[in-house]
């Protein structure tokens, strides 16, 4: 099946002089770039204020940034220079606001935002993180231009709520929509063969290149997962706003709010002003003193040039290129009673990064959680759609071995936790699910195009060859044989068999019991809490303090937990997307594709560019927007 791979060799020879340009230049900018890193910190700021926060301060929310699950290093390079442009992690939000709350200084929180791209549970999480900084008595104002439909989910927790005078508010409903290519494909004579396991009747990846439509069982998962999604936003809005659901329903059918005006008369707003406007009232709430707005990243880490420096580790360099998973079984402490692992993007074979889980990095982290000593409990993070069937499969034995080895193994699951996602996650002793999380999944596809008509019909192409056996080798040329496909069908079947019997054993169900909810339908959270597939709803904290009393450890402070894997340095990071791709990518960012866009068109290069190609993985994401 190595013709996939084929496709993308072309690449290599434009790549190469780029590769080797970046090879020569990093140590063209390391030594500028530490030189003036470490000039940064060493001159100082003489208007720097002391301590995270001052009297009268006010946190500016503005999600400028994305919200990822994991923060990124605070330090960022590129061929321009140093600049800070990190990434605040979920759990750093969430801290920083109950942090906030305690802090004497911070009076209040200050929404300013039109939108928010995320997944129905980190979007849930954030909430929730606001609902908590408010129940310590303290303000939150919000204010915009413009507002789409999430960022009315999360901004309806303001105790006041401000829109532009000349602004709007989007507020029609939610749709998932689906791209179907049958009718291309069959225009330019391309076919595809398409491999499932058995009643596999809900694994819709497959669906746009055989259909033109929705399947029913397709439509029928879509619309329960779409309804689940649509009455946790319904029921967040009306219940921060003091609408009824059934008037929030009425303005999506009708598209009631097509002015600002309109927008306050139905009470989505409390008023419509200025930004100088909303700015004088919370000067107002403060008592008529100047505020001092901070932003959350700056709040947690007003110094991140100094950390850098004073943390950076220049040996770095002596194992960038360390591949010595499974060679070594020694036990070191890690620092911690409980370990928090990360399990964030799709599964891959070999090592991983900030987007992608590798069987090799990830099964390293779990293996020292395993072999540390003072470790008693690990929670697995997981917020995947899958991927890698022999990769998910090398992750859920480590996790075997990790309770062989006598430790409290907890799961708690994010935005997704689907297909692969859940094959790791099957053997935990206590699963944990927010209600919408995209979890479930359980099935195997495999999908093999063919061109024979596009090729010689069309092109005028004409193959010829020679072979040992009469089955060697499966092209782009020509359909799968009957041989060929039998084969294939079954290595599917033994996949998606092993993966039933697996979730079965880890979920004490029979193998009847979980193919009945398998098949590769997905569920949310709270339906899979109904089906047995998890055990309790509930955030990451949940998860750890689940884990820590399962485990009999006292109260858990901060110092008692440590992350894996452990984060890269900045400088590594650097010197690794030099000869990467991270500078086309910026590159295609400036050209017009969005961040999120970009990742999903890498997430598939890669999965075409891998050896493995049977999958368990989860055809979509879903954000609101």
């Amino acid at each position: 099946m190595s013709f996939l791979k084929n496709v993308a060799s072309s690449f290599v020879g434009a790549s190469l002089a780029f590769l080797i340009a970046g090879s020569i230049l990093i140590f063209v900018f390391i030594g500028a770039l530490v030189g003036g890193v470490v000039s940064a910190a060493a001159g100082g700021d003489e208007s720097e204020q002391e301590g995270n926060s001052k009297e009268n301060t006010v946190l500016k929310i503005d999600f400028s940034q994305p919200i990822a699950e994991r923060s990124a290093n605070d330090a960022n390079f590129d061929v321009t220079g140093f600049e800070s442009k990190s990434t605040m992690g979920l759990r750093d939000f969430t801290s920083a606001l109950e942090s906030a709350a305690e802090d004497e200084d911070v009076e209040g929180v200050f929404l300013n935002f039109e939108s928010v791209a995320a997944a129905p549970s980190t979007m849930a999480d954030l909430r929730d993180a606001l609902e908590g900084f408010k129940s310590s008595g303290k303000w939150v104002l919000g204010w915009a231009e413009s507002m789409s439909m999430g960022a009315m989910y999360l901004a309806s927790t303001a105790d006041e709520l401000y829109l532009h005078p000349s602004g709007g508010a989007d507020f029609s409903g939610m749709r998932l929509q689906t791209t179907y290519y049958k009718g291309m494909l069959e225009k330019l004579g391309v076919g595809m063969t398409v491999l499932r396991g058995p009643d596999n009747e809900y694994k819709s990846a497959v669906e746009p290149f055989t259909r033109k439509s929705m399947s029913e069982s397709n439509r029928e998962q879509l619309t329960a997962m779409l309804e689940d999604i649509w009455s946790e936003v319904r029921g967040g809005i009306a219940e921060g706003r003091g609408i009824s659901e059934e008037q929030l329903d009425e303005v999506a059918e009708s598209l009631a709010l097509r002015t600002a005006e309109d927008a306050l008369e139905w009470e989505f707003f409390d008023g419509l002003l200025y930004e100088d406007e909303a700015k004088e009232r919370i000067k107002e709430l403060l008592g008529g003193e100047e505020p001092v707005y901070v932003g959350l990243g700056e709040y947690m880490n007003p110094d991140p040039m100094g950390g850098f420096v004073a943390e950076f580790d220049f040996t770095m360099f002596d194992s960038m290129n360390d591949k010595s998973y499974g060679e070594s079984e020694e036990a070191e402490p890690l620092g911690g009673s409980l370990a928090v692992i990360y399990a964030t993007g799709g599964i891959e074979m070999g090592d991983g990064d900030n987007q992608t889980i590798g069987s090799v990095t990830l099964a390293e982290a779990i293996r020292d959680a395993r072999l540390a000593p003072d470790v008693e409990a690990v929670v697995l993070r997981v917020s995947s759609p899958g991927g890698s069937a022999l990769a998910s499969d090398i992750i859920w034995r480590e996790t075997e071995l990790l309770k062989e080895a006598g430790k409290t193994f907890v799961v708690s699951m994010g935005d997704y936790a689907a297909s692969g996602g859940y094959y790791i996650s099957a053997g935990a002793e206590k699963i944990f699910a927010s209600p919408n999380t995209i979890t479930g999944s359980i099935g195997v596809f495999g999908m093999l195009p063919y061109a024979q008509e596009l090729l010689e019909d069309k092109m005028g192409l004409a193959y010829d060859d020679v072979r040992t056996h009469s089955h060697a080798g499966i092209g782009l040329e020509a359909e799968l044989d009957a041989v060929q496909l039998e084969a294939i069908n079954e290595s599917i079947t033994d996949i998606y068999e092993d993966f039933v019997t697996i979730v079965a054993e880890g979920r004490g169900m029979t193998y009847e019991e979980v193919d009945a909810i398998a098949r590769g339908r997905v569920w949310t959270g709270q339906d899979a809490l109904e089906v047995g597939l998890v055990d309790e709803l509930g955030n990451l904290q949940d998860a750890m303090d689940a884990a820590a009393a399962m485990a009999g450890l006292d109260s858990l402070i901060e110092d008692d937990v440590v992350f894996l894997p452990e984060a890269k340095d900045p400088l590594q990071l650097f010197v690794e997307e030099l000869v990467g791709a991270e500078l086309l990518a910026d590159a295609l960012v400036q050209a017009g594709l969005s961040r999120h866009q970009l990742e999903q068109i890498v997430a598939v290069r890669r999965m075409l560019a891998s050896d493995d190609r049977v999958q368990a993985r989860l055809p979509y994401f879903i954000e609101i927007q």
